[in-house]
């Protein structure tokens, strides 16, 4: 407390957006507001959302960040280039932590005397919250310091795309096998079949077939499902009269061990 050289600092959170990737490095913009700031923070730590670690390097060119020459504008300042250990996305966000000084403002109330009578205690000057209290005044808020909720739009990822030269060298049951949906049905699902009575009948004669193939198949099924339980049933029992015998064959073996080690100590003792 008597110390004054003593900094009081808190913590900040400087967010910004990419602009431009470029492999592993990207240009981050609305997270400096000018050039000076990015030199300062030059080596600083930065990480993504999705846990991608990078470092501020230095301030965009300009010909890079926003091309002040052939928009005919002028450069925008705060646009850093930092670089990631992967490449990042578009909407990813990127943050910083730091700390930032805190300036606490001192005062002093000068005494002009300090002869006062003894039935009367010195009283400093008033604190804020005091003066608050006695003219009943609300505390001022800061619109920007309070918390708004969050609202993030859903990340859309893009499909993967496998090179034709890399679906070659993949093993067969590796290689992508999904058919691109088509939007005009082929010819042959547009086209109309007209039937002779003859192939009718032999259409329909291969449609019941077919139906009293599926009920076998499926009576089949129920009758292996109930004899996989009554399988699983005796398999328990048989466990369970397994487990019984075993206990008891471990008790007449203690029993008889301990009958034996009984005889030997009589007879040790005699």
């Amino acid at each position: 407390e008597f110390n004054h050289a003593a900094r009081i600092v808190k913590k900040i959170k400087l967010v910004g957006y990419p602009c431009k990737i470029f492999k592993k490095t990207a240009l981050i913009k609305d997270m400096f507001t000018s050039d000076l700031e990015i030199a300062r923070f030059e080596g600083a730590a930065v990480r993504t959302v999705s846990g991608i670690r990078g470092q501020v390097k230095k301030v965009a060119k300009e010909e890079i960040g926003n091309q002040p020459k052939k928009k005919g504008g002028h450069p925008k300042e705060g646009i850093a280039r930092c670089t990631f250990e992967d490449r990042i996305l578009m909407s990813d966000i990127v943050f910083l932590r730091a700390w930032t000084q805190v300036e606490v403002p001192q005062f002093y109330n000068p005494l002009t005397t300090a002869l006062q009578p003894r039935d009367q205690t010195w009283e400093g000057m008033k604190t804020l919250a005091e003066l608050r209290r006695e003219h009943n005044l609300p505390i001022p808020v800061n619109k920007d310091s309070l918390y708004k909720p969050i609202e993030r739009k859903p990340r859309k990822f893009n499909p993967l795309v496998i090179p034709k030269s890399l679906q070659a060298a993949l093993p067969f049951a590796s290689k992508p096998k999904d058919i691109p949906s088509r939007k005009r049905p082929l010819l042959e699902n547009r086209r109309a079949v007209v039937m002779e009575p003859h192939e009718r009948k032999v259409h329909a004669l291969v449609q019941h077939l077919q139906l009293i193939r599926n009920e076998k198949m499926k009576k089949r099924k129920l009758k292996e499902q109930e004899k996989k339980k009554m399988n699983e049933a005796e398999k328990a029992k048989e466990e369970q009269l397994s487990r019984k015998r075993q206990r008891e064959e471990r008790r007449g073996r203690y029993r008889e061990q301990e009958k034996l080690n009984k005889r030997i100590r009589r007879n040790s003792g005699a």
